[in-house]
């Protein structure tokens, strides 16, 4: 004699598990304390605030890109600063978008600069980016894209 289950009472119980289950993975906004430096960082440091009007759409061409290099970066009086060297190998002037992210070491966006620079043929050319936001002392430049 075979007995007979119930399929969709025991889809919803084991839905029902996973979803207990996974409840206990919710973040619950508080930060790892500075005495842990292993444990994981949720978010943000104390007073750093997440970026807004973060560009979605970044100009990237990866031949440019080989052509721009990032040299520095550092804190500036009121954010950060990233700086580096555009080079133009080709005949004709060469003209760039750079576009920095600055990001807490975690990769959270706190802010972003763009800087166009024109590169006479066969030369160099410094650029700068700078962005005003409240900055941990670990924060990254990123070289989000070259256009």
């Amino acid at each position: 004699m075979r007995t007979r289950t119930n399929r969709p009472a025991i889809v919803l119980a084991l839905l029902a598990a996973s979803i207990a289950a996974l409840a206990g993975c919710t973040h619950s906004g508080r930060t790892a304390a500075k005495s842990t430096p292993s444990a994981a960082v949720h978010g943000p440091p104390v007073g750093v605030v997440n970026a807004t009007g973060v560009p979605t759409v970044v100009p990237n061409d990866t031949a440019a890109r080989k052509n721009v290099t990032v040299s520095s970066c550092k804190a500036t009086k009121d954010g950060w600063e990233a700086a580096g060297t555009a080079t133009n190998p080709g005949t004709k002037q060469a003209d760039y978008t750079v576009t920095v992210f600055f990001t807490t070491n975690g990769g959270t966006v706190i802010g972003t600069g763009q800087s166009k620079v024109s590169v006479k043929p066969g030369a160099q050319q410094p650029w700068t980016i700078g962005s005003t936001f409240h900055a941990p002392p670990d924060t990254r430049c990123v070289l989000r894209g070259v256009g």
